[in-house]
Parts: C-alpha cells; sequence; structure tokens
C-alpha cells in the first residue's frame, strides 16, 4: 500500500503559522552563537552595553528554548498527521516505513546542515532520532501522552538541580574557609582546594580570558580550510563530546514531542479549543513562565558563581511560555486582524529546513573568517538587528517562492527521498 502526500486542502493553517514563527525566530536564539565567543550569556560583560543591547538581551533570555519547544511540539502532532491512515491497531505497515525513511533522511539532513552548512548547533539529526521512538506512543491517550512527556521533561532538570546543589555546596564550603582565614584561625584540609576552585568559579562567571577569546577568533577568522574545520570540530564538541546537546536534545524532543501528541488529540495546538480554555492558557502559560523565568534572567545578568535557583527555574518556565505562545497565537487567529498579521509566516512553515539551513548559511557568510568576517566585531543588539533583516528578507523571500513553486528546494529533496520517487516541484497551474 502506498501513503499519500498531505495536500494543501488538509494542512491546518495554526499549525504553519506556528511553525514559520518557530523556525524563524529560533535566529535569535542562535545569532549570539553565530557571531561571536561559543557561550553569549558572557556576552554583555566584554562588549558595549546600551539600552538596545538590554532589551536584545531580554528577548534572548525570555525566549530561549520556547522555538525549540514549540517545533518539538509540532512534531509531535506531525507525525500524528501523517500517521492519519495507521492509527488503528492494524494500521498499514506502509506508514511505519515512510516514518522511518522520513526521520532517517532528516537525520542525514542534520550531518549535513553540521559538516557542509557549518552549524554546530544543529537540531535535525537529534529530533530526526526523537521522533524515530515516539511512532509506537501515538495511540496512547492524550492524559497517558501528557504524564509521560511531563515526566522526561521533569526528568532532563535534574542535573540542573544537582548543579544548584553542587554550587551551594561549594559556596559554603568556601564561605566557611574564608572565615577561618580571616579569624586567624588554622585552616581545615581542603581549604586551599575549595578556595580555589571557588576562585575558578568566579572568574569563569565573569566570562572568558583573553587568551580562550584570542584562540577562537584565530580558528573562525582564518583562511577557509581552518574556518571549515573549526566549524566542523565544534559540531562533534557541541553535539557530543564536551556539550553533548545531541543526547539531551533527544531526550527533551522525545518528551516535548509526546506532549504535541497530546495537544493535537485535543485539539489544542490545532486551535480547536473554546477561547476561554485559550486565555487561560495564556495567562497561565505566561504568567508561571514569566515568573519563573525573570528571576532567574536578573541573577543571570549579576554574572556571579552564586548559587541561585534560576539555574533550575530559567530551563522550568521553557514549556509554560510555549503553552503561552500557541494560546497567543490561537487567539490572534481567531480575529481579522490577528489573521492577517500572522499570513505572512505561513510561507515560512511551509518551508521549515529551507528556512532554518537558509538562515545558518547566512551565518556562515556573514560571521566567518572567509567571507565578511564580522565574528566578534557586533555588540549584542546589533547581532539582533541582523536577525532581524535576515528573517525579514526569509519572509518575504518564502512569499515569493510560494508562488511559483510548490514547496521548497530541501523540502522537495527530503520528501521525493522519502517517498522514493520525484514529487512535484513547481506549482501547477490552476484551472
Amino acid at each position: 500500500m502506498s501513503v499519500t502526500r498531505i495536500d494543501g486542502s488538509e494542512r491546518i493553517v495554526q499549525l504553519d503559522v506556528l511553525r514559520g514563527i518557530a523556525i524563524l525566530f529560533i535566529l535569535f536564539m542562535n545569532i549570539p552563537y553565530m557571531g561571536d565567543f561559543s557561550d553569549p550569556e558572557y556576552f554583555p560583560n566584554r562588549l558595549r552595553w546600551t539600552g538596545l543591547d538590554q532589551a536584545a538581551w531580554w528577548v534572548n533570555r525570555l525566549l530561549d528554548g520556547t522555538q525549540r519547544g514549540l517545533l518539538e511540539l509540532l512534531f509531535g502532532a506531525g507525525v500524528l498527521i501523517m500517521a492519519r491512515t495507521a492509527m488503528a491497531p492494524d494500521g498499514p505497515v506502509a506508514v511505519a516505513d515512510l516514518h522511518m525513511r522520513r526521520n532517517l533522511w532528516l537525520m542525514v539532513f542534520g550531518v549535513a546542515h553540521g559538516v557542509i552548512l557549518l552549524w554546530p548547533g544543529d537540531i535535525l539529526f537529534s529530533y530526526g532520532t526523537a521522533a524515530l521512538l515516539i511512532f509506537p506512543f501515538r495511540r496512547l491517550a492524550p492524559r497517558a501522552l501528557l504524564a509521560l512527556g511531563l515526566v522526561v521533561n521533569f526528568g532532563l532538570l535534574m542535573p540542573n538541580v544537582a548543579e544548584y546543589g553542587e554550587r551551594v555546596a561549594l559556596f559554603e564550603a568556601a564561605s566557611a574557609a574564608s572565615a577561618r582565614l580571616a579569624d586567624g584561625a588554622v585552616p581545615a584540609a581542603g581549604d586551599k582546594a575549595v578556595l580555589t576552585e571557588w576562585a575558578e568559579a568566579k572568574a569563569e562567571a565573569r566570562g572568558p580570558n583573553p587568551e580562550a577569546l584570542a584562540a577562537e577568533g584565530t580558528r573562525t577568522l582564518g583562511p577557509l580550510a581552518t574556518y571549515v574545520h573549526n566549524q566542523q570540530t565544534l559540531w562533534v564538541i557541541v553535539q557530543f563530546t564536551q556539550v553533548g546537546i545531541y543526547w539531551e536534545n533527544i531526550i527533551e524532543a522525545f518528551g516535548t514531542m509526546l506532549i504535541g501528541m497530546a495537544l493535537y488529540k485535543w485539539g489544542v495546538i490545532q486551535g480547536q479549543a473554546r477561547r476561554r480554555t485559550y486565555l487561560l492558557l495564556l495567562l497561565a502559560g505566561y504568567g508561571i513562565g514569566l515568573a519563573l523565568r525573570v528571576p532567574a534572567t536578573l541573577a543571570q545578568l549579576r554574572f556571579e558563581a552564586l548559587p541561585d535557583i534560576g539555574m533550575v527555574t530559567f530551563s522550568l518556565a521553557r514549556l509554560p511560555l510555549v503553552i503561552g505562545h500557541i494560546a497567543a497565537v490561537s487567539l490572534a487567529l481567531s480575529s481579522d486582524a490577528g489573521r492577517a498579521l500572522l499570513k505572512p509566516f505561513v510561507a515560512n512553515g511551509k518551508l521549515p529546513l529551507s528556512t532554518y539551513m537558509g538562515a545558518s548559511l547566512a551565518g556562515v557568510l556573514l560571521f566567518g573568517g572567509p567571507f565578511l568576517g564580522l565574528w566578534g566585531q557586533l555588540a549584542f543588539g546589533q547581532l539582533f538587528g541582523i536577525a532581524c533583516a535576515v528573517i525579514a528578507v526569509q519572509i518575504v523571500g518564502a512569499n515569493l517562492w510560494l508562488k511559483a513553486f510548490a514547496t521548497g528546494p530541501i523540502e522537495w529533496l527530503w520528501k521525493s527521498l522519502s517517498y522514493a520517487e520525484r514529487q512535484p516541484f513547481r506549482r501547477q497551474p490552476t484551472a
């Protein structure tokens, strides 16, 4: 049995809008990593810190992780849409085959994104992996999907809790050691090691040392061979070794995709719930999310090593804020003005891979040493200005593209490989 593609009449506008917003605005999260030192949390401490920079910093911190969360929820909903003929216990094997091929090819695109388009922070590889794992859960009841997804997401916070506990213990030990030294008492065993570790933690919180910064600049702004090698090495480091976001993203995406399945089965993510429901979700999502994240962001702005519960609550705020985004879009789409405002995002929602990978290509051309070489020269607000310009170009470009073509170039390749046959590319004239 063959599996038919989703045609235009089956597309859900709200899902395209949400996907377009998420895939475009994720550039606000990524561009600090593209344009400067590999940890942007140090950014304000080493460059000028104007009102524009501070505003951009707050946007980055408040939105951090939420665009990724939206994509994960939509991915879970998308699995149910693709498996619409396989929801019965004896659903056709062809759907599972297609699901496997789509996501194996998505993983291939993720590798290409990292080693050819040179974006170390790729999420496609981990999303493809997570998507392979969620297909067997498609027939679970919404409450079971939600419960399992929340358990996975809360479990992901345990390292943050452990890190917070370690920081509290180190702070208390360092304070006690400092007090003994100030009183002239005989130092306890290990006091010197504790104080050394605390001094290193404080130095790390203040930002990168000049040697590390200079070394990264040399690698990023060097000739083409040096730049390519640096970015590919960073891809391995960020994805698999010292940072390891591949492993973390698999767990996060798996849990959040399950929640996306639940929201789709309830009709929430596609705009079928009552207006009152979205108002409650808006107030609860943004209320809880901001209450958790604003104090955490204020703590980050101190750039100190002091332990703060924000080390846990910053990440905890992600899901409530994502729910707030869904509710806000749903309410906006219920009015003529809101639909007009959000309509331009539909095109990018239909071209997510081309939009996402196109932004990475723009980052290479703008910041790579062999090209414009703007790396390390721009303040936080200026980077956000560039992100706004790239997003605007992508919105206009996607809407113009879809006037002549049925799909994006990367989407066309992905679909053709997944269905093992050439898919329509140019838009067919309407009768």
